[in-house]
């Protein structure tokens, strides 16, 4: 029997030798799974680990690495949007731009380890892929980087590239009425520099499969000279960018896979022809119009995500009219804790387009507002098999508004099998009447799981609080829990499993 204890030195040797006797691909495949400071330190390990770096199909550079650790979130207070040279002049010593410089000297020297690939070898050692986030701040900085990036891909070193691109200004998160303007000409001067930025790098945004923006003023020809120049682009997603005038993007294009649109305060999205889309998310829309969203190609979309404050507003939508021409597997709607903006429809209006609807995900419903309007969802989807909601109680925002719906009686779903319920209400008969109706009508349910929530509201940042002594958190009350919102003795048929 060979000892368990402790390996001396000379056998920790032979094991590590042992692993550079496997063959590079395995060798850059372990390296691949490494932060990219890590595996470039490997390649001094020893001569046969040396080049394996410079094999690596993905290098993945994030500013935010290169800034100091443990020092909490950095801001550029100085930023006013004017010209860039200013710009350099007055941020060219603070640590956001050492940051950027080291990131600049980094990202210049692993490239150019790089050979271009030749014509016609197709194993040579080129990267796959290019992901860069850095901010748009200080030319000498965000420019160097674009050229960069632009230059590998012209010269073949580089097939393919990802971007972000971001701002570290405080200021883009001011609301007062006397922050206002200062806020729109920070937007407009970023929209500058991500104008110069995108016609100095036709090659680098035209090999990008992902594309990331935040918090830049988009001007009237940007989001369509987006679309038309990065024609491999698969991801895009935006947020806090503001719209040129109009506010209605159109979006064409034959590669787009994946759209996430947040916070950009447009009046609509027009998806025309996207014939590979797979999944739209749609969050904090200017106002509910006719025009606010429309599907007209997206035969392969599959999931739809909703989220909005309604604030003040009394505005609603209709599922039936902004859903039109798709079929799609997963709707998610987050209501943020504020009033309900989906207006409840009859399911002859819904059936059509629920028809391949599987999952369903209701987040932050305020107890205010009732429960018994999502049974319409239910009553449109005959094929659902998965239900999430997750409630609050949390006091935020403006009056909430209940939303009533009779739910029909002897109305059963036969496919749906999984109801998870994060959070409870401080009036525990709501939460045990809504379970009544679900169970009523699930009659096929498997599973139902109850969870306490404690999580950041989503509006104004702090702690939501507990149910306090309303969530059954001892064996005793929760055995209670399931006697109360079981009938017939149908507890015996399904499991149901409630986390505190």
């Amino acid at each position: 029997m060979e000892p368990c204890g402790p390996r001396s030195a000379d056998e920790e040797a032979a094991a590590a030798d042992l692993i550079s006797k496997l063959p590079s691909d395995v060798l850059v495949s372990i390296l691949e799974r490494l932060h990219l400071r890590d595996a470039v330190r490997a390649g001094a390990l020893s001569s046969r680990w040396r080049c394996l770096p410079k094999q690596l199909p993905r290098l993945s550079l994030d500013i935010d690495d290169f800034l100091p650790r443990g020092q909490g979130h950095f801001f550029d207070d100085r930023d006013t949007g004017e010209d860039d040279e200013g710009d350099d002049v007055a941020a060219a010593d603070d640590v956001l731009s050492e940051a950027g410089d080291k990131m600049v000297r980094v990202a210049t020297a692993l490239l150019a380890s790089r050979s271009p690939a030749p014509a016609n070898a197709a194993d040579a050692h080129v990267i796959a892929t290019l992901a860069m986030k850095f901010h748009l701040r200080r030319q000498s900085c965000y420019m160097s980087l674009g050229r960069l990036v632009d230059h590998a891909v012209a010269s073949g070193k580089v097939r393919a590239a990802e971007l972000t691109i971001t701002t570290k200004s405080r200021t883009v998160s001011w609301s007062e009425d006397e922050d206002r303007e200062a806020r729109r000409a920070l937007l407009r001067g970023y929209g500058r520099r991500f104008r110069n930025l995108f016609d100095a790098c036709p090659a680098a945004f035209g090999a990008l499969k992902q594309l990331t923006i935040e918090s830049v003023k988009l001007g009237k020809h940007d989001f369509p000279n987006i679309l038309d120049t990065c024609t491999r682009l698969e991801k895009l997603y935006l947020f806090s960018c503001v719209p040129g005038p109009g506010g209605l993007w159109q979006v064409r294009h034959e590669r787009l896979t994946d759209i996430r649109i947040s916070l950009c305060g447009i009046h609509g999205v027009s998806l025309e022809w996207v014939p590979r889309l797979k999944q739209f998310a749609f969050q904090g829309w200017f106002s509910m119009t006719h025009q606010l969203l429309s599907f007209s190609h997206v035969p392969c979309l599959t999931t739809v995500t909703l989220s909005h404050d309604n604030g003040h507003l009394e505005e609603t939508l209709k599922l039936s009219r902004i859903m039109a021409n798709t079929a799609v597997k997963d709707i998610r709607l987050n209501f943020r804790g504020n009033n309900i903006w989906v207006q409840p429809e009859s399911s002859r209006r819904l059936i059509d387009l629920f028809r391949n609807l599987t999952n369903l995900k209701i987040r932050n419903v305020h107890h205010k507002c009732g429960l018994s309007w999502t049974m319409f969802l239910l009553q449109s989807a005959p094929h659902l098999q998965e239900l999430y909601i997750k409630l609050t109680d949390h006091e935020c925002g403006v009056v909430k508004k209940n939303v009533p719906w009779e739910v029909p009686i002897g109305f059963k779903h036969y496919t749906l099998a999984r109801i998870t319920i994060l959070g409870f209400y401080s009036n525990e008969e709501t939460v045990v009447t809504y379970i009544r109706h679900l169970l009523q009508a699930a009659i096929n349910l498997e599973e139902i799981d109850m969870r306490e929530n404690e999580t950041y509201c989503e509006i104004c940042g702090h702690m939501e609080p507990k149910a306090g002594s309303r969530f059954p958190r001892t064996d005793e009350d929760k055995e209670t829990f399931r006697k109360r919102i079981t009938t017939n003795g149908r507890s015996a048929i399904f499991k149901i499993c409630i986390r505190s």
